[in-house]
């Protein structure tokens, strides 16, 4: 199927609300959803196809057996981890195909057919997609979005609220989190910070990990590696200070969270430019 013919049956099947056509497989057209999802047409990639295969696969559209076929798809070498450690429009396959692992694992969340061997699979996959990684541009002129920062993180979120991973996994997550925030090269701008939060509020929430643990990995947020240049020495700061104001606000209403907040509001403080002023 050519792609305009594609653009035109899914925005059919987008307007009336993701009801698949008697005449249409699902399963053979999220296969060839698949083979366009890095494409650098937003429309198709963004509007149409993460839109329409995120919803057959978390409302069941697709069977157990055909989203476990998609996700395996998704993390291979040529969507998830395709062009990893450049910076070119391979990031669109990396940057959609985490979104529909991530919804493959919501989706298991509620219903409970992965094992645990292919949950650990797609989790390292992801992992090194987030950790290798260095595309993190947000939004690019005449392509759309790319988001990887805020897409992974959606991911580790699900990975986060699944039972299958915990103390070790949910402490590489931190880790992961922690070193995508501590990058010179690139300023969050597009809310990367408040989606880099969710998948930290998910592990605090589990209580695995236990508060003085959670407390440590906010201080460590004192050691911000500059390197005497400007301005990575200030954009590593400031990725660093809207993170942990973002944390501090998403926790602040929640009393059980008082430590938390307290330390990340002392690290802030430690570490504002300003506090002399």
């Amino acid at each position: 199927m050519e792609k305009q013919e594609l653009k035109k049956l899914l925005r059919s099947i987008k307007e009336n609300e993701y009801v698949v056509p008697k005449e249409v497989n699902p399963y053979e057209l999220s296969l060839l959803m698949m083979d366009y999802i890095g494409d650098t047409d937003m429309e198709l990639r963004d509007r149409l196809i993460l839109s329409n295969l995120s919803t057959w696969i978390m409302n069941g559209v697709l069977s157990h057996n055909e989203v476990f076929d998609i996700m395996m798809i998704a993390i291979d070498e040529n969507h998830l981890l395709k062009g990893l450690g450049m910076v070119n429009d391979s990031v669109f396959s990396r940057t959609f195909s985490v979104e529909v692992v991530g919804s493959a694992i919501y989706r298991h969340r509620k219903e409970n057919f992965l094992s645990k061997s292919d949950i650990e699979k797609a989790f390292d996959a992801v992992l090194k997609s987030y950790n290798e990684d260095i595309d993190v541009r947000g939004y690019i002129e005449d392509k759309g979005w790319a988001h990887g920062a805020a897409h992974g993180a959606d991911a580790l979120d699900e990975f986060a609220r699944c039972e299958e991973i915990g103390y070790k996994g949910l402490k590489r997550i931190l880790d992961a989190i922690y070193k995508k925030v501590n990058i010179n090269n690139y300023g969050y701008i597009h809310f990367e910070d408040e989606r880099m939060i969710t998948p930290i509020k998910a592990i605090v929430e589990r209580g695995i990990i236990p508060t003085e643990k959670i407390e440590e990995w906010i201080r460590s947020f004192k050691n911000i590696e500059k390197i005497d240049k400007y301005p990575e020495d200030l954009v590593i700061q400031m990725n660093v200070n809207i993170f942990l104001k973002s944390l501090y606000f998403r926790l602040i209403d929640k009393s059980e969270y008082e430590n938390i907040t307290n330390t990340t509001k002392e690290v802030l403080q430690e570490i504002s430019l300003f506090k002399n002023y």
